[in-house]
């Protein structure tokens, strides 16, 4: 059921982009330094979605990746935890009477 729905969802926003894609097609001059580039608004926009998954992606990465070095630290910190338990297991009990 959540499939389908997300299905009907996607097929709406594609439909809803490219009416505006339609619609919107006069071209719009960006300069830059060192020269100028004229596009219709829809690649603009496009352009724009693109370069900010992709910042959104690797800011994702580099966050993910400081909680997988923290994991990491911590299970060895836990392994070397068990190990000193387990080596303390094995030691007689010695009774104080």
């Amino acid at each position: 059921m959540r499939k389908l729905f997300l299905i009907v969802v996607f097929f709406c926003l594609f439909i809803i982009a490219a009416g505006f894609a339609a619609f919107n097609m006069q071209a719009v001059t960006v300069s830059f330094y060192f020269f100028s580039l004229s596009l219709p608004i829809a690649v603009w926009l496009l352009i724009a979605v693109i370069i900010g998954l992709a910042a959104g992606a690797i800011l994702i990465y580099f966050s993910s990746l400081k909680l997988r070095l923290d994991n990491h630290r911590l299970r060895h910190k836990l392994n070397v935890a068990e190990e000193e338990l387990n080596s303390l297991r094995i030691l007689p009990v010695k009774d104080g009477h």
